[in-house]
């Protein structure tokens, strides 16, 4: 009997059941509203998937530029005391040689001759001579050797010859344009004369002077273009010593009846050793007390700066000046001021680095010895300083990343600081 009431089964009840059930579940029976509630869920996974993706991206983005920074600012402010010879290039030379860095190639210059090489000591052209004293100047990629107290001058450039002459009075001092007009001082008993050439000897223009008279020239140089010449004179007024920078232009804007003078300055108690063009219209000179700077078409006086200490050494390039002075606090051996143009001071740097020659080269200035270089950037910051293994002869700096040329008797060494 039990078993017969459990098969007595309710069918409608069952049946509402499940119609309840499939309404509660989503099952068929409401298939609009299941439908919806996928689709939203797709799309919000869509959406959070984005969302991680942009963040992954944005980190992504900072790690690397965190990285960057960082290889950047050790890079700028790291000093790198070690270097591996990368490739070395045999080199004969015989003694008393000498480079200059011009654009791609190198000068190198003897009292033999002249050669223009690449840097990996490559020779282009060369060209043989006698000098017992040779002295050069360099303007862009022109170059003038003279014969120091003898009479020979050659010009050239990166392709070779421009011209030579000889002078009929000893040379003193020689200085080219970019162009090769060539300003040569000659000494002629108590008169010495400036003189203008040409790359093949034609005479362009000559001033005369004595010491009664303008002084002795103490420096000379030309613009670029050829056009504007300075001089510097030493003399002595009431028995106090006097420099007076003057400037000559052989351009149209110079004045044929006053000898094409357009300016001068005079410095009272100081003497002026040097004195150059930057560009065109831009000179600077330094006396031994401090620096003045000259521009414009008149070539008035625009910015200047005195020193009461003794200046050590001198190097410039086309923006920047820099001095040395012993460092009076004992802690460096030299205190490094570099200023611009305007004169205006950007750096001042303790540096306690030996040197026979400093020179700014592509934005790092140089101190070199026969046995070690030293590099500082313009922001007075050490950047490599190192013994080398060889003999030095010279070091260059091109601007390539922490590779350096090091000249010695017998090599072209490519360094890599690290």
């Amino acid at each position: 009997m039990a078993s017969g009431a459990s098969d007595d089964v309710d069918l409608d009840a069952l049946y509402d059941s499940y119609d309840t059930g499939a309404e509660a579940s989503g099952e068929p029976g409401d298939l609009s509203g299941s439908g919806m509630e996928q689709e939203l869920t797709l799309e919000e996974r869509l959406a959070q998937n984005r969302r991680r993706r942009r963040i992954l991206q944005g980190v992504l983005a900072a790690l690397i530029l965190c990285v960057a920074l960082g290889f950047y600012l050790y890079n700028r402010t790291h000093t790198f005391g070690d270097y591996v010879i990368s490739k070395s290039i045999e080199n004969s030379i015989t003694s008393g040689t000498q480079y200059e860095a011009v654009g791609k190639y190198l000068y190198r210059y003897n009292s033999d001759g002249v050669s223009c090489v690449t840097r990996k000591n490559e020779v282009k052209w060369s060209i043989t001579y006698s000098m017992q004293a040779p002295i050069v100047d360099v303007c862009g990629t022109t170059m003038v050797i003279a014969e120091q107290q003898g009479t020979q001058v050659y010009v050239v450039n990166e392709d070779g010859l421009l011209g030579n002459f000889t002078c009929l009075l000893p040379i003193l001092k020689v200085r080219v344009s970019n162009q090769g007009v060539v300003a040569v001082v000659l000494q002629d008993d108590d008169v010495t004369w400036i003189r203008l050439y040409d790359a093949e000897g034609n005479n362009i223009a000559n001033d005369k002077t004595t010491i009664s008279d303008s002084g002795y020239p103490l420096d000379v140089d030309l613009s670029p273009n050829g056009e504007k010449m300075v001089v510097s004179y030493l003399g002595i007024d009431e028995g106090v010593m006097t420099s007076t920078v003057v400037f000559y232009d052989f351009g149209s804007g110079g004045d044929t009846d006053s000898d094409h003078e357009i300016s001068s300055e005079t410095f009272s108690g100081s003497a002026v050793p040097q004195v150059y063009f930057m560009d065109n219209s831009t000179a600077a000179a330094i006396a031994d007390d401090g620096f003045a700077v000259f521009g414009g078409s008149s070539m008035a006086k625009t910015a200047a700066q005195d020193f009461d200490e003794e200046i050590v050494s001198c190097f410039y390039d086309d923006d920047t000046i820099g001095f040395l002075f012993s460092d009076i606090s004992g802690e460096y051996k030299y205190r490094m001021e570099l200023y611009n143009y305007r004169g205006k001071q950007k750096t001042s740097a303790g540096v306690n680095a030996d040197f026979d020659e400093i020179r700014i080269q592509n934005g790092q200035i140089l101190l070199i010895t026969s046995t070690s270089v030293s590099t500082y950037t313009k922001s007075g910051i050490l950047r490599f300083s190192s013994a080398y293994e060889k003999e030095i002869e010279d070091v260059f700096y091109f601007g390539e990343f922490r590779r350096y040329l090091v000249i010695t008797k017998n090599s072209f060494d490519r360094i890599r600081i690290c």
